[in-house]
């Protein structure tokens, strides 16, 4: 009977088998193992960096915070506080930790608009954090100031009376309107306010009025703007001492601007307005930042606009 010889090398299948039952198992004991280690709670990290008091999901709580909330909580320095108040500080750091991650799990922001308002406010205090904290120089502001001589000057006062022929139709009848021609001319040739309130049934706007009386001082040129629209106030800004207006035809009627006393704006030199030089090259170098960042930002985002909003 002739013989079988097996090849060099070869195994048994038998012997094959128990290999890959060995190295399944292997393995799996591996995988098993090592889900374990990774996900176990608390076996991430079982320490705390030099600069945090402690981990919250691998985030730390600052120590430079911590400390810093500790003060301003109790009012005493830091070194002062008891340990009872520094373990209540730090559970109320931990607790508001765990609140702020959960509102970013379930994405807060997407749809709180007071969380929307204090997300933005923060990204917007963080860009502009470098300029807020450079000092112009004042080489720097004397600059801004000669290329904004504009925006720089003292405030004009108006005295005066907003007179007015009331009328329930637009545009006013004819006859309202000869009605204030008339009552115009009559206060430029020198009649009293009052006299010509009465020949010709003229009535206060309203406009003026403060604490139920009608406002006969010294009006910042502000607040004029602020109460009247634009029609009527390009009209008054136009008139002199003892200018009257021609009639100006508005919703309520026919107003006479009478002007009393107008204290013209006077152009401020840099020492007079340097406050507020400071105060708008600041403003104007926060609005160049933002703007860059949109920019940048938006270059970044992928943004799908609805086509019936384009225009």
């Amino acid at each position: 009977m002739p013989m079988i010889h097996e090849l060099p090398g070869a195994l048994h299948p038998s012997a094959r088998r128990s290999l890959v039952k060995l190295g399944i198992g292997a393995l799996l004991g591996l995988s098993l193992s090592g889900y374990a280690l990774f996900t176990a709670k608390g076996t991430r990290s079982r320490g705390t960096p030099p600069e945090a008091v402690a981990l919250v999901n691998q985030r730390p709580i600052l120590r430079s915070d911590f400390m810093a909330q500790a003060q301003a909580q109790f009012g005493v320095p830091f070194s002062q506080t008891t340990h009872e108040q520094r373990v209540k500080v730090l559970g109320d750091m931990l607790n508001e930790e765990l609140l702020v991650q959960r509102g970013l799990e379930i994405d807060l922001p997407s749809f709180d608009p007071d969380v929307r308002s204090a997300l933005v406010a923060g990204v917007e205090l963080e860009v502009s954090a470098d300029t807020l904290a450079k000092q112009p120089t004042e080489r720097e502001l004397r600059d801004y100031f000669e290329k904004h001589k504009g925006r720089y000057s003292s405030e004009g006062v108006m005295q005066l009376r907003d007179l007015l022929v009331r009328s329930s139709k637009t545009p006013a009848p004819a006859t309202d309107r000869v009605n204030a021609a008339q009552a115009a001319a009559a206060l430029r040739r020198g009649m009293r306010i009052e006299a010509a309130m009465s020949a010709y049934g003229l009535a206060d706007s309203g406009h003026f009025v403060t604490g139920g009386h009608v406002d006969t001082g010294n009006i910042f040129q502000f607040a004029v703007r602020a109460k009247l629209d634009d029609a009527l106030y390009h009209a008054t800004i136009a008139l002199g001492d003892g200018d009257v207006s021609d009639p100006i035809e508005d919703a309520d009627g026919l107003h006479i601007i009478v002007m009393i006393r107008h204290s013209l704006p006077v152009p401020q030199g840099f020492e007079d307005a340097a406050s507020r030089v400071w105060t708008d090259y600041r403003s104007d170098a926060q609005a160049r930042v933002r703007g860059a960042t949109l920019d940048y930002l938006r270059t970044r985002a992928d943004i799908v606009t609805a086509p019936d909003m384009i225009r």
